[in-house]
């Protein structure tokens, strides 16, 4: 398996270290790869690595690129979605603001990094993922073998069991509240891919246009979940492979759905935060 996640030097001093270290500390290194799109603030366009990210670079397991220099159709695309976007959207959500920029970051990654892979399976994780022990390329045959993609899909869950840390570290459950449509996209922070299948790369680069084009706007949403969920619908042909779907109509404590699929065998999502540690 191939991995795919995004860095800037904030997230990376935030969460990205401790993603990178774990799949190397549980074994993962030595079956799988992670490819890792960079975000020099500093220095947009480097063709180097940024310093923080220096201590990494002779492990062949990693493979590092700056996200900021892909190009579509000979245009750099961030710079392209940047400019064109920003003054379009205000705030009027947490998932429309002039930040949902930051969330086609993931969205390019992925098709940067199918654009590299030949063939086989790709894995786009948070950088606020850890890994919690060795996964064997079995499980993601099991997942993907009958589908083009394997994803954390909620739009089933009625109820919503909110969540959040209490002052010994501890996750645990807050409130309950009815399921509304700003809780019920799909979480993006693990999505599988088969490249091999037909439709796939299709599907990757529909996701991709969402943004180009300017159709982001005409969501109610404008994030990398919501994309991808219109794009789902648009391309209702392909297989999906839903991993919430057993967990019925009641979310897990505060959505953590990645540890209450079988995902959660071997990763563990922080949602923004490593609780009291940080």
């Amino acid at each position: 398996m191939i991995f795919v996640t995004t860095f800037t030097k904030h997230i990376y001093e935030f969460c990205g270290k401790r993603l990178l270290q774990s799949f190397i500390d549980t074994g993962n290194h030595e079956e799988h790869q992670m490819f890792i799109f960079f975000e020099d603030e500093t220095n947009l366009y480097t063709e180097f690595y940024p310093e923080w990210l220096l201590e990494w670079v002779d492990k062949p397991f990693f493979t590092f690129a700056n996200i900021m220099t892909y190009e579509h159709n000979e245009t750099r695309v961030i710079d392209y979605v940047d400019q064109f976007l920003t003054n379009k959207i205000e705030f009027t959500h947490l998932y429309n603001s002039p930040r949902s920029m930051k969330w086609f970051r993931p969205v390019v990654a992925i098709k940067y990094a199918s654009d590299v892979i030949p063939n086989g399976y790709l894995s786009s994780i948070d950088a606020d993922c850890i890994f919690t022990s060795k996964i064997s390329n079995d499980f993601f045959e099991s997942i993907l073998k009958d589908y083009n993609i394997a994803f954390l899909g909620r739009e089933h869950f009625k109820i919503m069991r909110h969540g959040d840390y209490d002052i010994y570290g501890n996750y645990i459950h807050t409130n309950t509240v009815t399921a509304t449509d700003a809780d019920t996209h799909t979480e993006t922070g693990y999505i599988g891919f088969d490249l091999d299948k037909s439709g796939t790369r299709e599907f990757i680069s529909r996701n991709m246009d969402y943004w180009i084009t300017g159709q982001v706007l005409e969501l109610t949403y404008r994030t990398d979940c919501h994309t991808f969920d219109a794009t789902r619908k648009e391309l209702s042909n392909l297989k999906y492979n839903n991993l919430c779907y057993e967990m019925g109509d009641t979310s897990p404590i505060g959505s953590r759905v990645i540890e209450a699929s079988t995902l959660g065998t071997f990763l563990t999502h922080h949602k923004g935060t490593i609780g009291t540690t940080l």
